[in-house]
């Protein structure tokens, strides 16, 4: 029986000594196991839509990528980037220049009318006639900005799949940090928040700007009946949610987490101190080798959450320049269209812009709440194997 007992702790000091023998895993030695194949495949089936429907490139989730980034970083050519995202843009505001010609005519006709108001015999048919062209530039500015906000839905459904793809693969390889408190706030806090904020700005926020939009025009061609006030009560509700949404984003994320990396801490730095302490010979050498396992869990994690920050900024990248060139077109057609003469169409348009503003403002804000999402999950467990 005794030989037995020295057989196992002998085999047991052997192994330890093996893991302990290098205090940081190299990228290449990383086990790869640990990841979860099923939020893998989950997570490259999105990529793949993706790349099938907005043609963007990225490269799939795999062990090179990840060994990549655990051992060097995040490389990028920021030249080639910028290059990239300007040229992107120049193309957007090519495609958009018919928009802004559109505009531009319908407000030379409208011109031509009022100078040939007092030539019309009834005022009546020249007004009816300005109300037209009027509502023609109404319409097409207000299709444009329908698009660019239909564009905006799509977008934040996108990042929400990636997030719903990404999250349970984080929270598994945070659990293997041994954030297990963490994880337990975050598994259903990540994905009602992720899922309430998506719901907010696309049914609430959204829509109340297109509203806003929609009286702006209505304001502009009624004449008499004003609904300036309203369309900026409708305007400052969607911010004031906007923001009040984003600040309690911000505080129960990081309330949770803060919380969750403290308690994890204590309870992986005592049960660290009593398991060298209390269990004799290889008490030291089991809790070296649990700390060596959750060390390159913890590389795991950090280059996964890395390659989820740059796939959540790749997917709102090309639609906030999509926006933007749209912003351009339609800013450009109001500031033209003022020297015409015709103050209410310049104005019905910068108003229209201003929204468009807005909907690019909404864009960001929700890929800035995942992009605060991925590292808090990155924070926790680089804070819990701190306070350790």
């Amino acid at each position: 029986m005794k030989k037995q007992v020295l057989i196992i702790l002998f085999m047991l000091f052997f192994n330890s000594g093996a893991w302990a023998a290098t205090p940081e895993t190299p990228a290449s030695e990383l086990p790869m196991d640990m990841l979860d194949g099923t939020s893998i495949a989950n997570i490259n089936k999105f990529i793949s839509n993706i790349n099938n429907e907005l043609n963007t490139g990225l490269p799939l989730l795999n062990t090179d990528i990840i060994k990549e980034i655990a051992a060097q970083g995040l490389s990028l050519d920021w030249k080639l980037v910028w290059y990239k995202a300007l040229n992107y843009l120049f193309k957007e505001l090519a495609v958009n220049m018919n928009l802004m010609g559109k505009l531009l005519f319908l407000a030379v006709l409208c011109a031509l009318l009022q100078n040939l108001h007092s030539s019309f015999e009834h005022s009546t048919m020249s007004m009816l006639a300005y109300c037209v062209c009027f509502i023609f530039l109404a319409v097409i500015a207000l299709n444009a900005f329908h698009q660019g906000m239909t564009l905006a839905k799509d977008t934040v459904g996108n990042m929400v799949g990636f997030m719903e793809a990404l999250l349970p693969l984080l929270l598994s390889l945070l659990a293997g940090v041994g954030a297990v408190t963490s994880v337990a706030l975050f598994t259903p806090l990540m994905l009602l928040v992720v899922s309430v904020m998506s719901l907010v700005v696309k049914d609430v926020i959204l829509p109340l700007l297109f509203l806003s939009s929609v009286l702006e025009c209505v304001n502009y061609l009624a004449g008499k009946y004003r609904m300036s006030n309203l369309s900026g009560v409708i305007k400052q509700s969607a911010l004031v949610l906007l923001g009040l949404s984003m600040v309690i984003f911000i505080g129960i994320i990081t309330i949770q987490g803060a919380a969750g990396s403290v308690a994890d801490g204590l309870t992986l730095r005592t049960a660290k101190y009593a398991t060298a302490t209390f269990i004799p010979v290889v008490g030291k050498m089991f809790a070296d080798t649990v700390e060596l396992v959750m060390g390159a869990s913890l590389l795991l994690k950090n280059a996964v959450g890395v390659f989820g920050v740059m796939v959540i900024m790749t997917l709102c990248a090309l639609p906030l320049i999509k926006l933007l060139s749209l912003i351009i077109m339609i800013k450009i057609a109001g500031a033209l269209i003022q020297p015409m003469g015709d103050e209410n169409m310049a104005k019905c348009l910068d108003g229209i812009g201003n929204n468009f503003l807005l909907v690019f403002g909404a864009l960001l804000t929700v890929a800035l709440m995942f992009f605060l999402v991925i590292t808090m999950v990155i924070g926790t467990g680089t804070m819990t194997m701190m306070l350790r």
